[in-house]
């Protein structure tokens, strides 16, 4: 108790409480170092979990705590109950929609970015990010919307920046499913929905399909009918279509930024407008070569009069138009070896890989609810996908699109929120009617077939103006699509090269940027720059950083820093780290070393020579 009261008191900028004065110890410098030593390192890291418990309970510790400033706890990271007091005022200071609140100098972002890499605070990333993306909406949703006048603009402002709502919505729930019990979020998570449907959802989507009736012939962004004709037909490399099923703008973005990070890829972004409906049908047959799609009067859809729902029948409409291609899903070729995807892929033109993961989990009520999780592991798949075909199979050019996007709302709509069902003997889906005559319906929009297949059909696709549904009998009640919102129609279109010749994968390196090389005070702190941003080729790394006598022994407390920073620019790559020397003399005539081990390896990166002049530093003669 002497030890983690001690410890506490150098760590926090205020007086400590009163009951826990008795407990405290001259020789800090000494117990920093022990402490940060046990908590740091992987022998000992459980039992010191355990042991920090035990005291915090004996220590009273909530109780007392409470009764501190809390920005006076942000650096110190002893005690797990500590993020519990800092997740709790983030979570109800976003409640009240307060996103300039600070604990000091430190708002809710940089809070997040500090707790997380404390001991105790990796153990709650989870509620920290969820906080981060909370915090992003409610930051987004304090700048009135203003409708957009122009198709073009819009289409332009949903990629730039609206769809980043999309994602931070997605995150927050992403790690709040992570949670065995979220309660404790349950009023944020009210206000989320509430700022997620109706300040973000409803408006924008009300913009999009009003404009895309009034001006859809205007959009100027590449339409998904023309994919093959500008993409495919007239490339001069083999080209391998990676197709992946309700991979929605916003994912695709997240996919295009972790193909950045790696210097093996260049990568291009663009939008491309599906069709209506935007179901997976119509978007794949979509994005075949064709002279005409077509949808026959049992509902099918054909390319040049050929059936396109199955593998077989979409690579033969490709083959009419290359010979040498192929039409492939992913799950049959993930498990495949060098030989065999060598056979698959040598001597083909293009082949166009249907990958699955998104719609798979979201179009079944069962697993609808773990659409955000299947976007995270559809943007890990792709990017393995794409090095291993270009290691294994060669290929260097890559696209990567999807048939269509999607809505999801975790909150579902009630059933007379619905809007009724008036296709008659039309096909009506949650997002969409298909009718032979136009939908009288204020909440209903409505676009001639023809116009987004490019073939004079006069039937009519309705769509509600919003994000609402129709009642109907689909599976889908959280995620749904087919409908007219930027979400749903808007698809990411990313050109890949990869290149063969790459770098050796290294980690992250840090250095002493601090000029003096004179220790003066027991606490000093001492600034360094990890070298490389963290990218595909510069992995993370953590390192144990602390000083050592000219023999070995540790006089200094150990700080555990993680290289994992991915700023381009050198100057948001500088760290700070503080040391805390054991209260002892010291010799200036000594030799004294600033030493950084690998965490992992726990082979030497970093040893500078100090020396050590502090004038009173002695330790009396007492013991603990």
């Amino acid at each position: 108790m002497r030890m983690f009261v001690t410890y506490f008191d150098r760590a926090v900028e205020t007086e400590i409480p009163s009951a826990w004065r008795p407990f405290l110890s001259f020789k800090s410098g000494n117990i920093t170092a022990f402490l940060d030593n046990l908590m740091n390192g992987s022998l000992y890291g459980e039992n010191f979990d355990l042991l920090s418990e035990q005291i915090y309970y004996s220590l009273k510790g909530e109780e007392e705590l409470s009764k501190l400033p809390l920005e006076a706890l942000v650096s110190c990271g002893i005690f797990a109950g500590i993020d519990s007091l800092l997740i709790k005022w983030a979570a109800e200071r976003l409640e009240l929609e307060d996103i300039g609140a600070k604990l000091g100098e430190v708002n809710i972002p940089q809070l997040v970015k500090i707790r997380s890499r404390q001991h105790f605070g990796k153990q709650r990333r989870v509620e920290y990010f969820a906080i981060e993306n909370a915090w992003h909406i409610i930051v987004a949703s304090c700048a009135k919307y203003l409708p957009y006048d122009r198709i073009d603009k819009m289409a332009e402002a949903y990629t730039d920046s609206l769809c980043l709502t999309d994602r931070w919505y997605r995150y927050f729930y992403y790690y709040l499913d992570k949670l065995e019990d979220c309660e404790g979020f349950d009023k944020l998570k009210q206000l989320i929905e509430n700022i997620y449907a109706n300040e973000f959802l409803a408006k924008v989507c009300i913009n999009w399909s009003q404009l895309l009736a009034e001006q859809g012939d205007s959009l100027e962004i590449e339409k998904q009918v023309d994919f093959y004709a500008r993409n495919v037909e007239f490339a001069k490399d083999q080209t391998i279509v990676i197709i992946s099923d309700a991979l929605r703008y916003e994912v695709g973005l997240e996919l295009f930024e972790k193909l950045q990070e790696d210097e093996k890829c260049t990568a291009e972004i663009s939008a491309a407008a599906g069709v209506l409906p935007s179901v997976t049908e119509y978007g794949m047959a979509a994005l075949l070569p064709h002279r005409k799609i077509e949808l026959e009067t049992n509902y099918s859809i054909t390319a040049d009069g050929q059936r396109t729902d199955k593998t077989e029948q979409r690579e033969a409409v490709l083959q009419k138009y290359k010979k040498a291609s192929r039409c492939v899903q992913y799950d049959d070729i993930k498990g495949m070896n060098i030989t065999e995807l060598r056979k698959i892929f040598t001597r083909q033109d293009v082949v166009y890989i249907y990958h699955n993961q998104i719609d798979a989990r979201g179009d079944k009520r069962s697993t609808e609810n773990e659409v955000f999780n299947a976007c995270e592991e559809a943007v890990k798949e792709i990017i393995t996908l794409i090095r291993r075909l270009n290691t294994n199979a060669n290929r260097s050019h890559f696209i990567v699109t999807a048939d269509h996007g999607f809505l999801y709302r975790r909150n579902k709509l009630k059933e007379g929120d619905k809007i009724p069902n008036a296709a008659g003997d039309g096909i009506c889906a949650r997002r969409y009617m298909l009718t032979g005559n136009e939908i009288s319906e204020k909440s209903v929009v409505s676009f001639e077939l023809g116009q987004m297949m490019k073939n004079g059909d006069r039937r009519v696709v309705s769509c509600p103006v919003g994000a609402d549904v129709f009642k109907a009998n689909d599976p889908g009640l959280n995620y749904v699509h087919g409908g007219c919102s930027p979400q749903e129609m808007l698809i990411p279109l990313i050109k890949v090269k990869t290149q063969r010749n790459r770098r050796e994968a290294t980690t992250a390196k840090i250095t002493l940027i601090s000029l003096s090389t004179k220790i003066t005070n027991l606490i000093t702190s001492l600034d360094f720059l990890q070298s490389e941003a963290v990218s595909d080729v510069v992995k993370e790394a953590t390192y144990r950083v602390y000083f050592v006598a000219e023999n070995g022994d540790v006089i200094s407390n150990e700080n555990l820093y993680k290289a994992d920073n991915r700023e381009k620019e050198s100057p948001k790559r500088i760290f700070k780290l503080r040391f805390l020397f054991k209260n002892k003399k010291y010799d200036k005539t000594q030799k004294y070393y600033l030493v950084a081990y690998d965490e992992k390896t726990n082979l030497e990166v970093l040893r500078r020579e100090f020396t050590v002049d502090i004038a009173f530093a002695d330790d009396f003669g007492f013991g603990l």
